[in-house]
């Protein structure tokens, strides 16, 4: 996330470069990871929150959201667009639960929420967050997994996504370890022993990891204890 502290560096899960030498492109100081199953979306991410290049801001950053009961967002970009998206998708979604009895499907949201970002980017103000989208349908019961840019942009994958700094590290073990058959604790695993690597070497990576569920149930967030069970037994 970006923003200001009080000593004025600028604070940045995303650190967004626009001058021209760089012609926007962006350098993202996180590691986010998500994973499908048949039985659910697995969100991970670390908390480290940098500010710069050589400066950690916090330890304690939050980059998982719940937006729906079965729609969950990991984030990376500049604080005031973040929690300004996520205010305005929460309400968005709980006003069309209002008018028709029943939550928004997991495709629809995500191209709602494409729409929203696209229409902040095509009026010259585009929203500085980038979005891994996981949810499922409890009619359907098809757990869906997106990657959105600031333009809108929405990039499916029925495997998994991963973004940020450490992305290149945990995708290696990702493409190795994944497989169609995962369950739900194999996925969880799957996904700590891929932040694990990002957190080893890349350095905008670390500071413990929060992981959601998100299943017929609804969105569940797994405690520290059982995630550091979970990574206790990787070996």
């Amino acid at each position: 996330m970006t923003g200001f502290s009080s000593v004025g560096h600028q604070i940045a899960i995303n650190s967004i470069d626009h001058s021209k030498n760089n012609n926007g492109s962006g350098h993202e100081l996180t590691t986010t990871i998500g994973i499908r199953t048949n039985k659910g979306i697995i969100i991970a991410a670390d908390r480290r929150v940098s500010a710069g290049n050589s400066f950690i801001a916090s330890k304690q950053g939050e980059k998982i959201h719940m937006i729906d009961k079965r729609i969950g967002v990991a984030i990376a970009g500049l604080v005031a667009d973040a929690q300004n998206i996520i205010d305005r998708l929460r309400a968005e979604f709980r006003l069309y639960l209002y008018e028709h009895g029943h939550e928004m499907r997991i495709e629809a949201a995500a191209q709602f929420i494409g729409k929203v970002f696209h229409g902040y980017y095509r009026s010259g103000a585009p929203l500085y967050t980038q979005l891994l989208i996981g949810g499922l349908d409890v009619a359907s019961e098809n757990p869906r997994l997106y990657l959105m840019d600031p333009s809108g942009a929405l990039i499916p994958d029925d495997r998994y996504i991963s973004s940020g700094s450490g992305s290149q590290l945990s995708y290696g073990v990702l493409e190795g370890g994944f497989h169609d058959d995962l369950t739900l604790e194999d996925a969880q695993k799957l996904a700590l022993k891929a932040m694990l690597a990002a957190i080893e070497r890349n350095p905008h990576t670390g500071n413990g990891i929060d992981m959601v569920l998100i299943t017929a149930e609804g969105y569940q967030k797994v405690s520290e204890v059982e995630v550091n069970n979970l990574i206790r037994r990787l070996n």
